[in-house]
């Protein structure tokens, strides 16, 4: 199985996607990405101007997801590889599936490591309206660390709920 998820929110993208029908579920799904960075409330949403945020959820061969947010000079991701296949569950997030946070003062990106580690639960879910829609959703913690300059960052509270469309 290969999926693919995103949102981009563009005039392009819109007029890419097609559909009047689906395209009005996609607005009410209002897909959202939120968390508490060093107690900062951050919360990315679908955007209406071009380039204004993005999202993309990708599962690759049931084994690896990757998730990648940003609006200006911020965002948060996941990258997760499991030999044994994807399922609705918790990870550890660590250096080998890594949880990051850009931050949009010092323009770093940090990173979860071995000893700086957290957690991801996700599950798929079913959004119904006239059509169906695949989503992702889930929540997470961790502790990012900028690997020159040693410092750490908390992530608490977060959460996500994203469209899954096959690829």
């Amino acid at each position: 199985m290969k999926a693919i998820v995103t949102f981009c929110v563009s005039l392009a993208v819109i007029v890419a996607v097609g559909g009047c029908e689906k395209e009005a579920n996609r607005k009410l799904l209002n897909g959202f990405l939120k968390y508490e960075a060093d107690g900062a409330p951050i919360n990315i949403t679908k955007g209406i101007l071009l380039n204004e945020n993005i999202f993309t959820c990708t599962i690759t061969g049931d084994t690896l997801l990757q998730i990648m947010t940003s609006r200006i000079y911020d965002g948060a991701g996941f990258y997760i590889k499991d030999t044994k296949g994807l399922k609705d569950g918790t990870y550890t997030l660590n250096s080998l599936n890594k949880g990051y946070y850009i931050n949009p003062k010092d323009y770093k990106t940090y990173s979860t490591t071995n000893t700086k580690t957290g957690t991801l639960s996700i599950s798929r879910k079913t959004f119904q309206a006239k059509t169906l829609l695949n989503v992702l959703e889930g929540t997470f913690n961790f502790t990012a660390t900028d690997s020159t300059t040693g410092k750490q960052v908390q992530i608490l509270n977060g959460s996500f709920l994203m469209e899954l469309k096959a690829q």
